[in-house]
């Protein structure tokens, strides 16, 4: 009686299984039969200035798949939209979905920009906090710390200089520019007062940092990024403890490379 009882159990979760899956398989056939109602785009700028926007977005999409409003749902290269939305230089944590009402939604977070940067070779871009490199869209102008000079940018846009292997030794050594331009222009934007301060950094032909404040008329040689985070505490230290004092145009030089020193030069 227990075997039957077993038995008929196995056989009632079987055949309940089975309808579930048929049921959810004209369920899936029918949504994909409906008719494409168009793309909604949301992007997230984190209270970031934009680099793109949405509408293009999809100006962008429709050009390269066509408008999906002529078609079924089934007929959408979704996966095709999801990977050309991933490979978007200038979005990350890109979602695309279909709605049940047959609206394709995609959702996505704009990148961060930490420096604009022009190459030796007259080619601009943005670097994001994430060290991914971004192309530089006239059309939407994104206020950034600026960084000019000796600089070599060998990856294309979209790449990131942190995905390099260290066995690629040749690669990695030319992308040092860009890891020192990263990780000062990081400290600087993350902290309010040097954000407000410093607008452009140079770098000279033997690897050195030079800055240009938007107060005063002096250049701040930095050197290069050997206790860069002490420099720039040392520096916040010296405007609010010196230049307040004795004007901000007293000076023409500041020289921070000397360790626990900041030497001025008239």
């Amino acid at each position: 009686m227990k075997l039957f009882i077993k038995i008929l159990l196995i056989t009632l979760w079987v055949v309940l299984a089975a309808g579930a899956v048929v049921i959810m398989s004209f369920s899936v056939e029918k949504h994909n039969s409906k008719a494409c109602r168009g793309i909604l785009c949301s992007i997230d700028y984190r209270g970031n200035q934009p680099l793109l926007s949405g509408n293009d977005l999809i100006a962008e999409i429709n050009g390269k798949f066509g408008k999906p409003q002529s078609k079924q749902i089934s007929e959408v290269d979704i996966p095709g939209i999801s990977a050309y939305i991933q490979n978007n230089p200038y979005l990350e944590n890109t979602d695309v979905v279909v709605s049940i009402e047959g609206t394709i939604m995609i959702k996505a977070r704009q990148c961060v920009p930490v420096i604009r940067y022009l190459a030796s070779d007259g080619r601009q871009h943005y670097i994001d906090r994430n060290g991914r490199i971004m192309p530089v869209c006239q059309a939407f102008p994104y206020k950034a710390l600026i960084a000019s000079g000796n600089i070599t940018s060998p990856l294309a846009e979209g790449k990131n200089i942190f995905s390099v292997p260290e066995k690629n030794k040749l690669l990695r050594s030319q992308l040092l520019t860009l890891y020192g331009l990263h990780y000062i222009s990081g400290m600087i934007t993350a902290d309010t007062v040097l954000n407000s301060l410093i607008e452009q950094i140079y770098l000279t032909t033997n690897g050195k940092f030079l800055m240009v404040t938007k107060a005063g008329s002096h250049i701040i040689s930095f050197g290069d990024t050997t206790d860069a985070a002490e420099k720039l505490e040392n520096l916040k230290c010296f405007y609010k403890n010196a230049l307040v004092k004795t004007g901000w145009d007293k000076y023409r030089k500041v020289n921070l490379e000397y360790k626990n020193q900041i030497i001025c030069t008239k």
